[in-house]
């Protein structure tokens, strides 16, 4: 089974090409629709789009600070996430749904994770 993104938007559902964060440090929240490729309905995949200037900031107040699902970049690029989700979910491949998403799950934020059915 493979995965297909059905959209990618900001958590608040704008457009990643309409986002047009500070040039200096920024953090935006990503929401990602993806589902069986070939198959109608999607889950939710949640990871936060970070500039280095963000994370040196936001380590100078906590650290140390977990990675977890941050994507970093020094400019905000609307194509070069899109490219980078597609990237990934070329090597989230599995036998069943669930198998897919928990590999998707390794780097955004599953709908699902905290749910002991999947």
């Amino acid at each position: 089974m493979e995965a297909e993104l059905r959209s990618l938007a900001t958590q608040d559902g704008e457009f990643l090409t309409n986002i047009r964060p500070d040039e200096g440090a920024f953090r935006i929240a990503v929401r990602a629709e993806i589902g069986p490729k070939g198959s109608r309905g999607a889950d939710l995949f949640d990871f936060e789009v970070c500039s280095p200037s963000w994370l040196d900031a936001e380590l100078d107040r906590n650290s140390p600070l977990p990675g977890g699902t941050r994507l970093f970049m020094r400019g905000f690029n609307a194509h070069a996430i899109e490219e980078y989700v597609h990237k990934r979910l070329r090597h989230a491949t599995g036998a069943t749904w669930n198998d897919v998403a928990r590999k998707i799950g390794k780097w955004a934020q599953w709908e699902f994770s905290d749910s002991e059915n999947y």
